[in-house]
């Protein structure tokens, strides 16, 4: 019998940090239980050059924040799928991940704080839902030296850094 509650994660290196931190039970696998119960990431992924994807994050729905630094320089990270409880996206969270392709933003995301996705030379698309009314800020740098960002909606329509009507703020040299 498959148990529909454990998560089958694509990068075996992603797994064993998880297990390592959050196996509740001790089991040797991560349950979807037990990802819903982690309320912060801490710095466990920072400066990991190894890790390739980390998709099943999306299962994680205790987190409201990516915090500060959470992915910095994971060099080889090339997707990841945020749970829809994500409010808010902390400085430089994802920042010097050369090999990140695209991001969905959940529509929960109220706060993109600076530099959330600079040196991320290899991201071409940002989904974001265009009903999104809970966007407040972007604050400070969230692209740098990118040159080919696009911000996709689920719908198909594309443009160059198309922002959402319910922006209220962007900060200074956002898209520098």
């Amino acid at each position: 019998e498959i148990d529909v509650d454990i998560i089958s994660f694509a990068d075996s290196n992603v797994k064993t940090i998880c297990i390592e931190d959050w196996d509740t039970n001790g089991d040797g696998e991560l349950s979807k239980t037990e990802a819903a119960a982690v309320s912060s990431l801490g710095e466990v992924f920072r400066d990991n050059k190894v890790i390739t994807s980390f998709n099943e994050l999306q299962y994680f729905t205790g987190l409201t924040e990516i915090g500060a630094w959470t992915f910095y320089n994971c060099t080889n990270l090339t997707s990841v799928i945020l749970p829809n409880s994500i409010t808010s996206i902390g400085n430089d969270a994802f920042n010097s991940c050369h090999k990140l392709i695209s991001v969905p933003i959940p529509c929960s995301v109220k706060n993109i704080s600076y530099a959330v996705f600079r040196n991320c030379f290899s991201m071409t698309d940002i989904y974001v839902d265009d009903s999104n009314t809970n966007y407040c800020s972007v604050d400070g740098v969230l692209f740098s030296h990118d040159k080919k960002v696009l911000v996709a909606y689920p719908d198909g329509k594309q443009g160059a850094y198309s922002i959402p009507n319910s922006v209220i703020e962007i900060g200074n040299c956002a898209f520098s």
